[in-house]
């Protein structure tokens, strides 16, 4: 993990616990906490534990994108976020209250793409890379907009910034367990060492 991406995360960790201690938490949040702390501190002799930043990372947005197509009740069951995609269209609307009206339903496709992208890419690990950086500018975004058009708890309260941080974190480790690039650089890396076609000093071909 790069020095800046390591500051970041732990800064950003340090506001939301403050945050929680001052405000109160939940089970997420503790859950989110723990999770990117033991990444923070742990990842460079553990890189186990970007396996379980990823899968955190991609249940969250699997379960964001679920609710708002009703899969865990319609927008009238107690404790489900929208309900449904025209609630989830508001939604981003009261987010990005600073842009027209108009671009609400779009971003709101744009958005869900983005995340069920991400998600897949981050449990099977594959361009890890490239999806955590996106993920980070994703939720960095989520995180901007929702300090500027909704009360500042509500960011804190799903842990963005410090998600975002964590993502940023995760772009920048070199070695990535139980994920498709690993399985394909050591697959790249066998055939190089053993290429088709080689002729070996006795004449035989390989």
């Amino acid at each position: 993990m790069k020095p800046y991406a390591r500051a970041a995360l732990w800064t950003a960790l340090a506001v939301q616990a403050i945050w929680f201690v001052t405000q109160g938490s939940d089970a997420f949040g503790v859950c989110v906490l723990v999770a990117l702390g033991a990444f923070a501190a742990l990842s460079g002799r553990h890189p186990g534990t970007g396996v379980a930043v990823r899968v955190l990372m991609a249940a969250d947005f699997l379960l964001s994108v679920g609710a708002r197509f009703g899969a865990f009740g319609g927008p009238d069951t107690p404790g489900v976020t929208w309900g449904d995609f025209a609630h989830f269209t508001s939604y981003t609307r009261q987010v990005a209250s600073f842009l027209p009206a108009a671009l609400a339903p779009v971003l709101a496709v744009l958005a869900t793409i983005a995340e069920l992208g991400f998600a897949l890419a981050l449990l099977s690990g594959f361009q890890l890379r490239h999806a955590a950086r996106g993920a980070a500018c994703l939720l960095a975004s989520f995180g901007i907009s929702m300090t500027i058009s909704l009360p500042v708890a509500d960011q804190f309260h799903y842990c963005v910034f410090a998600l975002a941080a964590a993502m940023l974190a995760l772009s920048t480790v070199d070695r990535h367990p139980l994920s498709l690039d690993n399985a394909l650089t050591r697959a790249r890396a066998r055939r190089e060492a053993n290429p088709v076609g080689r002729t070996l000093p006795c004449g035989k071909i390989t």
